[in-house]
């Protein structure tokens, strides 16, 4: 493994990263709101360490191929830094307490998690509010994505980098080129986001809060500008808006590129997307009924906060329009299960995503057939084609790794914290599955506050694990990765 290719690409990514944080500093100056001097420091400590690392390494600038080991490592240094360094302006600014706090807040918004330890959200100044936007937005669509569309450097090993943060089972190539595909992939996001935008300020929302809602909802991230989070604005187009693009930022980016630039491609011919939007449905009949029968609310309004809340939690994107967690126990029970079911694979959602579970399912029913007819061969199909076996056996360790995962932080952080299990166990889920809010002491109307330090890094640890699909992070602790 060369160590010097690596911090030299690291290097790379960071010199460029850095001058992102000017974008928040542009915001600050225009506000007033006295952070110029906060992200102008963040961006400049960013770009001198990418340049230091490269000038250190230059050595390694004219190796072309990058090795498997190589680009994990890539991945998770990238990823790492840019939430350690992105909790540079709240702690410059002094917006928590403690150091930790400023990395919980970076991690969930880098991840596009969407947990927070701010108790009071409107009172902060604007430059802030839209920096936890902006780093929701930049995870969303993905920080190595957004490298390779921007660094030609990485486009060599794009591909390898690509698949470790791409969401689900396998990664699809738009073009021959690594570097045209993740442009095309980011030029649908940004289009995306710019409609969202004008659709919440033609709805009656202020520039400010149009742009920091669109970023955060595009990028199913969750952070929002309002203490109450969506039910904030109290306004049902605004709602509407919402919902409208979490599920479609639930949806493979992919499909949805093809889908606009009028391919012949029928993005409903889709199994998983049928399979999606079949969960949608059935998951909000049954959270609607059950409001209903215990009398909390009538129909309509019934149907209008189990459909966002479904919409919002199987998107994983953690907005609320209403407490939740004081449902009664089934529709909690419902809410919790999409917790860990995600939407679709390619999209900016978080968990372990809607083809997994579709994969498991139909392996499950072919176990049972295979028990009438053992020497049938009968293939497990997605869209009509045979999926591989090792595709299968990859599904299957990815669901139990991530359900092993999950149990034993149930135990780390009943351990550490003096917590209800339902708040122990939300707040495993949360985290992992990117969601954010959970229930109990971690419920939509809470936060992460409370919390010990040890506990919160472990949380950021479960998010930044969440969000790079567990491998990327957990085969760095092997030996066998550092054998030579």
């Amino acid at each position: 493994m060369k160590f010097s290719l690596i911090f030299y690409v690291v290097g790379n990514f960071l010199k460029y990263f850095g001058f992102l944080m000017l974008v928040p500093a542009v915001i600050s100056t225009i506000y007033r709101d006295n952070e110029l001097f906060a992200f102008l420091t963040t961006s400049l400590v960013i770009i001198v360490t990418g340049y230091v690392l490269e000038i250190i390494n230059s050595d390694s600038s004219k190796i072309k191929e990058l090795k498997r080991q190589e680009a994990f490592l890539i991945a998770a240094l990238c990823w790492i830094l840019a939430c350690l360094f992105g909790s540079l302006p709240y702690i410059l600014l002094d917006v928590f307490s403690h150091p930790v706090d400023a990395v919980f807040e970076s991690f969930s918004g880098y991840t596009t998690t969407g947990a927070t330890v701010l108790a009071e959200i409107e009172s902060l100044p604007h430059g802030i509010l839209f920096y936890r936007s902006f780093t929701q937005w930049l995870g969303g669509m993905g920080i190595i994505i957004l490298a390779i569309a921007i660094l030609p450097r990485l486009s060599v090993g794009g591909m390898q980098l690509m698949g470790l943060e791409a969401p689900g089972p396998a990664t699809e190539k738009l073009t021959p080129r690594i570097s045209e595909t993740a442009k095309k992939l980011w030029s649908v996001y940004v289009v995306m986001s710019v409609v969202c935008f004008v659709l919440l300020l033609i709805s009656g929302l202020s520039v400010f809060d149009s742009i920091t809602t669109a970023f955060s909802t595009l990028a199913t991230g969750g952070f929002s500008v309002k203490n109450a989070s969506i039910a904030g604005f109290n306004s049902g187009w605004v709602e509407l808006i919402v919902m409208f693009f979490m599920l479609l930022s639930g949806l493979n980016y992919v499909l949805l590129y093809y889908f606009f630039t009028g391919r012949k491609f029928n993005i409903f011919k889709s199994s998983e997307l049928r399979f999606f939007f079949l969960l949608i449905g059935v998951f909000t009949a049954f959270i609607v009924f059950d409001l209903i029968v215990n009398h909390l609310m009538g129909f309509m309004d019934a149907l209008r906060y189990s459909s966002f809340q479904v919409l919002s939690i199987i998107t994983t994107s953690g907005f609320h329009t209403s407490e939740f967690d004081h449902w009664p126990n089934f529709a909690i029970f419902m809410i919790f299960t999409l917790m860990f079911i995600g939407a679709c694979a390619g999209s900016t959602s978080g968990s372990i995503k809607s083809l997994r579970i579709l994969i498991l399912i139909k392996k499950g029913y072919r176990e049972i057939n295979m028990l009438i007819k053992p020497r049938a061969v009968l293939p497990v199909r997605i869209d009509k084609h045979s999926v591989d076996k090792d595709v299968i056996s990859s599904v299957t360790s990815y669901f139990l790794l991530f359900i092993f995962i999950f149990v034993v932080s149930i135990l780390i952080i009943s351990f550490a914290e003096n917590i209800s299990i339902l708040g122990a166990i939300s707040a495993s889920a949360a985290a992992i599955t990117n969601v954010g809010p959970g229930f109990a002491e971690v419920g939509a109307s809470q936060n992460y506050g409370f919390l010990s330090g040890f506990t919160k890094i472990y949380l950021c640890f479960l998010m930044l694990l969440g969000r790079l699909e567990l491998y990327t992070i957990l085969v760095l602790f092997t030996p066998l990765f550092w054998k030579k």
